[in-house]
């Protein structure tokens, strides 16, 4: 197995993301970002369908809650990565090694 998947982070899903320990702040935060506006906008159009023409089947409405989910679990993931992120400070001997962390 690859070493950075057995540091992997997965904090509240069984279906989970997996988060490389070595990312950045700024990336959590980004792709964080990404899945919430993913689920705000499949919210808007949901919340735009008028209902009354059978748009959605309870299929449709279980599928919509599914990807619902696990885009905000996803994303809860992330925050929780990025709040408990510390940056890596490296040691003139650690470094010594070809600049490779």
């Amino acid at each position: 197995m690859d070493k950075r998947l057995e540091q992997a982070n997965c904090l509240t899903e069984t279906e989970c993301l997996l988060i490389d320990p070595r990312t950045d702040r700024d990336t959590l935060l980004h792709n964080a970002e990404i899945r919430l506006d993913a689920i705000k906008d499949l919210m808007f159009t949901l919340s735009t369908m008028n209902g009354r023409d059978n748009d959605l089947t309870s299929v449709d409405l279980s599928n919509l809650a599914m990807v619902s989910r696990l885009l905000i679990g996803d994303a809860s993931d992330l925050l929780v990565a990025a709040r408990g992120y510390t940056p890596r400070v490296i040691s003139p001997d650690q470094d010594a090694g070809g600049g490779h962390v």
